[in-house]
């Protein structure tokens, strides 16, 4: 007993210590990531491990591969998916059509990629000129649920193909990419414009808020647009790997609306609002009507193992340069069917909780919401320090 001072005092060193010591390595994993990821040509010489590879001069996106005595030439591109990029090679015949197309590396969402090659998307591309414009709106059939995988895999061999055209003299018909504005897009603007001004709605509409808010956030950003946040899908941004805009519209709308709860207002506007998952959460709880408590033990470590979870996935991250690496959320599993890995058992055992404890994933296993936290939390130091010095100032 007379030494519980003395270990709460050593505990609060310890995280002060830590709360600078995890940025600082977080920082290192991302430049350490940064200076060792593979180039394009050593992506290519995994994937053909016993050829010689040289890329082409006058060429960026050809390369001659020799395997023993056989000589050859690849095309070969990389273009940005739903959560980083994709790199495609291919052959072409004698009559300019495209031929063997594979795909050589990714590290966009698993799922998504697997729903892609699933439904053998690759063979849609074989024996298209390389002229064509490869554009959805024309002769490109996208993959539902994967819009934005099967269109990086489309522009990457656009890439490659029109410029192998231009080099022989053909034309070719550029593929203009405008901005697609769905109604999900404006059901999404519609819901951010219901939280960021939810005290200013009129009494009639504002007694039904958390239910109209709920339910577009679960239909919307849950199953139509497929746009729920995940620490991979952040994780891809700070990599650098950032989507087009005009292809992925949602995305930034959440992001933005993500920062200006963070910067502006002090609030976690995601979790407490916009996160699908956080209200079937909410459902579930209310259905059952069971409100256990959680143990002591639990809810006063929980930060701490939330914490380490969000440095171990960020480290992993970092240092892969890949968004998926250790991404364990359930989030793509429940709304679009396409988990992978030990997801398809955190999925039952976060809904199974949430029947009984109020928030479960989000109170003791969500890195992103943690992170968003820490966020705000970090927010709100800085306020009250610069309020502080300008007091004294005065």
């Amino acid at each position: 007993m007379k030494n519980r001072p003395q270990l709460g005092i050593f505990r609060k060193k310890t995280t002060r210590w830590l709360g600078y010591l995890a940025p600082l390595t977080l920082l290192i994993a991302w430049w350490v990531g940064y200076q060792h990821s593979a180039t394009f040509t050593e992506q290519l010489q995994a994937h053909f491990p016993s050829a010689q590879i040289t890329p082409v001069t006058r060429l960026e996106h050809g390369f001659d591969i020799k395997i023993g005595k056989e000589h050859s030439r690849i095309y070969a591109a990389q273009a940005q998916g739903y959560g980083g990029p994709l790199s495609v090679v291919f052959s072409v015949d004698s009559q300019d059509r495209i031929r063997n197309l594979q795909l050589v590396d990714h590290v966009d969402t698993p799922g998504y990629v697997v729903n892609v090659l699933n439904q053998r998307f690759l063979e849609r591309l074989e024996g298209k000129k390389i002229t064509e414009r490869f554009s959805f709106d024309s002769d490109v059939d996208s993959i539902s649920g994967a819009t934005l995988t099967s269109s990086g895999i489309t522009h990457a061999v656009r890439l490659a193909a029109h410029e192998l055209a231009t080099s022989q003299g053909f034309q070719v018909e550029n593929a203009s990419i405008t901005w697609a504005w769905e109604v999900s897009d404006l059901l999404v603007v519609l819901l951010i414009l219901l939280v960021l001004f939810e005290r200013r709605l009129p009494r009639g509409v504002h007694q039904y808020h958390l239910l109209i808010v709920g339910g577009l956030s679960v239909l919307v950003i849950g199953y139509w647009a497929n746009m729920a946040l995940s620490l991979s899908s952040v994780s891809s941004f700070l990599l650098g790997y950032w989507p087009d805009p005009r292809l992925n519209l949602a995305i930034y709308l959440i992001l933005t609306t993500v920062v200006i709860g963070v910067v502006l207002m002090g609030k976690n506007l995601y979790c407490n609002s916009l996160c699908p998952f956080h209200h079937i959460q909410r459902w579930a709880h209310k259905i059952s009507g069971n409100n256990w408590p959680i143990p002591e033990l639990v809810k006063r470590n929980a930060v701490d193992i939330i914490n380490v979870l969000l440095w171990v996935s960020l480290v992993l991250i970092f240092l892969s340069r890949n968004p998926a690496i250790s991404g364990y959320e359930p989030f793509s599993m429940l709304f679009s069917l396409d988990g992978v890995g030990v997801q398809w058992y955190i999925l039952p055992l976060a809904l199974f909780g949430s029947f009984f404890v109020k928030d479960f994933w989000c109170r003791l296993f969500c890195p992103l919401g943690r992170g968003i936290n820490y966020s705000v939390a970090k927010r709100q130091s800085i306020r009250k320090t610069l309020s502080q010095w300008i007091h004294r100032r005065s």
